[in-house]
């Protein structure tokens, strides 16, 4: 990525990828059964926190120019900070993706392929991704940009498509589980939007780094808008969802789309269209592995080290024994790992170096007045 910057909206893309991937696994019944016929208000919530927290990262990165989070762990702990957090984000990246690539699998078998073994799907994810970062990363990000107009349609059509079967009633009581709930508890769902993680490394190699505030917004505002109309889709179609159902619900909404006599099986387009999120997704997440490790670890990214990396995914994809694992990985580790990583360290790295900023700043004023 170095080589050749990105516009604002390769930039974002990159971000919303990472959203839409976990609208089309289980993240749309996480919400709905924390928050029951609440969830459209906490969707609305939690953006909003989303979009507060961005204006809060933008703030302690001003001082820092163009550079990004782990310019910003050297400056306050060296380099060894800096090669912690790196090392950090990656193994959170494996892992998540690792998850990820499970659940999708196992869907795609349970669903057309049950002859198939688990390995032999995971291989082929990885193998397209692999092949992928051999054209280079900045194809990816480009091919990225382009799949994402397709795939952003196809969402905008099934909430569409759907509009004459949703049950307003489905909406009441208002308030859900209560206002605790709602508003309390679920402020934990801001995970949902952990997507913004990649934001913390984008500055570098945008083509103007004052483009940084469009990416967030962009990013945010249409992962917000989007997560909002796969929620409010499933609330009301579904009498009842929980994170323990089967996954991809929203693939189950599909399934009763119907367009005249000639198009009654639309999930298998829809199907198809996911198909390739996944293969972007797992083709980006290749590439910001990399770019981490190049910066921070000075790893020569050569064609064994993407094999390494995609290994390690593999491992991470076949240590669920079954179902119920995965959708606790999914929904419960995955959570809390990325509130406490994404939501908490980057902000408090982030604090530190700005405080550390303000303090250099302030110092080097004093001096000057006493000169």
């Amino acid at each position: 990525m170095n080589e050749q910057k990105l516009n604002y909206l390769q930039a974002s893309f990159l971000v919303i990828i990472v959203t839409v991937t976990h609208l089309v696994l289980n993240l749309p019944n996480a919400l709905i059964s924390s928050t029951g016929s609440a969830s459209i208000i906490n969707v609305i919530y939690i953006s909003i926190l989303s979009i507060i927290m961005f204006l809060l990262v933008k703030k302690l990165l001003t001082p820092f120019e163009s550079n990004n989070i782990l310019y910003v762990a050297e400056y306050i702990g060296g380099k060894a900070l800096k090669k912690f957090l790196a090392l950090l984000y990656i193994f959170h990246f494996i892992f998540i993706t690792g998850i990820l690539l499970r659940s999708f699998a196992e869907t795609l078998i349970f669903i057309y392929f049950p002859q198939s073994s688990t390995w032999t799907v995971l291989l082929s994810f990885l193998l397209v991704a692999i092949i992928a970062n051999k054209i280079g990363a900045i194809n990816i990000i480009k091919a990225n940009a382009i799949l994402m107009v397709p795939i952003l349609s196809a969402i905008i059509i099934t909430a569409i498509s759907l509009v004459g079967k949703f049950e307003i009633n489905r909406l009441f009581p208002i308030m859900g589980y209560g206002f605790k709930e709602t508003f309390i508890n679920g402020t934990t769902n801001i995970y949902a939007f952990s997507g913004v993680v990649y934001i913390y490394f984008l500055k570098p190699y945008l083509n103007n780094y004052k483009d940084f505030s469009k990416v967030g917004f962009i990013s945010i505002a249409i992962s917000s808008i989007y997560l909002l109309l796969t929620v409010s889709a499933l609330l009301m179609m579904f009498p009842f969802l929980t994170a323990d159902n089967q996954a991809m619900s929203v693939y189950l909404s599909t399934r009763i789309i119907e367009y005249g006599k000639f198009m009654q099986r639309t999930d298998a387009i829809y199907m198809f269209v996911w198909i390739f999120i996944f293969f972007s997704y797992l083709s980006v997440i290749l590439v910001y592995i990399s770019q981490i490790s190049k910066e921070s670890l000075q790893i020569n990214i050569s064609s064994f080290f993407i094999y390494l990396i995609s290994f390690f995914i593999f491992i991470v994809s076949i240590i669920p024994k079954n179902s119920t694992q995965i959708r606790f990985l999914e929904t419960t580790i995955y959570k809390y790992s990325s509130l406490g990583i994404v939501f908490i360290l980057s902000l408090i790295i982030l604090l530190l170096g700005y405080l550390k900023k303000r303090r250099e700043k302030s110092i080097n004023l004093r001096k000057k007045v006493r000169l």
